[in-house]
């Protein structure tokens, strides 16, 4: 009987490749010894660890909340130096909600708000949508400020991306994801961090839209 290929679960182990050397640096060398202090199974962690199965947001937060490891840094992002406030400050609009779960319609023509924003002088046309739905977590979080813009380059597999479908009557969706792309077969797939959201197929005609988010703006509480 042929075997099913087995699942590549690209975000898990990018997530790895990161995680567990920052963990070794803070004293935990061992499974074990993450499990014990994150009040975990030792079997499942083992089982994310090969690539086998994936983090639930749960685990995710419980290593935030004791070791201190930030979702950017789970997810290879890397913190910006300060903005020196002598850069000059651009006007910024909110177009509206990007809905980090099903699709939502609220793409608007024009801004509901303006941000003066620095260091956005080398984006092309951009813009701000807030997040909405969990789909997202920890990663994006509902309320975060999506810093999003235009870009001409290929996007990268695992990037996150607001895509833009039309819907009846004459509306925009707008929704937040990570994305994979299989350039061959003209199939783009966008998946969530949170695995009871089902990543969806579609064809590269059926989006009007793909926008980047270069930078996930959270308020401090």
């Amino acid at each position: 009987m042929k075997k099913k290929p087995k699942k590549v679960r690209a975000l898990t182990l990018k997530i790895n490749s990161r995680l567990f050397p920052m963990l070794a640096a803070k004293g935990i060398h061992s499974i074990y010894a993450l499990a014990n202090s994150i009040d975990e199974n030792a079997g499942s962690l083992s089982k994310i660890k090969r690539g086998i199965s994936d983090w639930t947001i749960e685990q995710l937060e419980k290593i935030r909340t004791i070791h201190g490891i930030t979702p950017d840094t789970m997810f290879g992002e890397k913190h910006k130096p300060e903005i020196d406030i002598s850069h000059k400050f651009s006007r910024v609009p909110v177009l509206g909600f990007a809905d980090c779960g099903s699709p939502a319609a609220t793409w608007l023509d024009n801004a509901v708000r303006i941000y003066e924003m620095a260091d956005v002088s080398g984006m092309m046309n951009p813009f701000i949508l807030i997040a909405k739905g969990d789909s997202m977590r920890p990663y994006i979080n509902p309320g975060d400020r999506l810093l999003c813009s235009e870009f001409t380059e290929k996007v990268k597999d695992n990037t996150a991306v607001v895509a833009v479908f039309r819907s009846m009557p004459d509306t925009y969706e707008a929704n937040a994801k990570l994305i994979s792309w299989d350039r061959k077969n003209k199939l783009i797939t966008l998946y969530s961090i949170n695995t009871k959201f089902p990543p969806v197929n579609y064809r590269e005609s059926e989006l009007v839209k793909l926008y980047k988010v270069n930078r996930i703006i959270r308020d401090v509480k």
